[in-house]
């Protein structure tokens, strides 16, 4: 009997999950269900188009664009920009990124943690979206 609950229990968990996951909502404050990306995610190179995935170790530096995105110091002069699927209008300039991965890859989807500098004090977290070239304004 104690099993019959138990699945039952899982199976009621799981359309939850799936029901959260077709409404593309909030489940929480500051928290959202965001879609895994497929494992073909790296494979993708067309950075005019955007890409799924960049490597870690490619990265030298980030800054934050206020209510836009994340933009990456890749090597050489080449600048990527993420377009946060969710939660763009946390992103200040102020922020420290706290980023945990699995892998050496950073890639749409994942999800950033965004902290106050000074405190330490959490501000929220956003996700990620596509990597796209990133040509900063010219400056008058």
């Amino acid at each position: 009997m104690h099993c019959l609950q138990s699945w039952f229990a899982a199976a009621a968990l799981m359309l939850a999950l799936t029901a959260a996951a077709e409404a593309a909502e909030p489940v929480g404050k500051d928290l959202w269900f965001v879609p895994p990306v497929s494992d073909e995610a790296g494979s993708e190179i067309d950075i005019d188009t955007g890409m799924d995935c960049i490597a870690l170790h490619r990265i030298r530096s980030t800054r934050i664009l206020a209510g836009q995105g994340i933009v990456y110091q890749m090597n050489g002069q080449r600048q990527l920009i993420n377009r946060v699927r969710h939660g763009a209008g946390l992103l200040n300039p102020n922020q420290v990124l706290i980023t945990r991965t699995t892998g050496a890859m950073l890639c749409a989807g994942d999800i950033v943690q965004l902290a106050y500098s000074s405190p330490g004090i959490s501000a929220g977290s956003v996700a990620l979206g596509r990597f796209e070239r990133y040509h900063p304004a010219a400056r008058p």
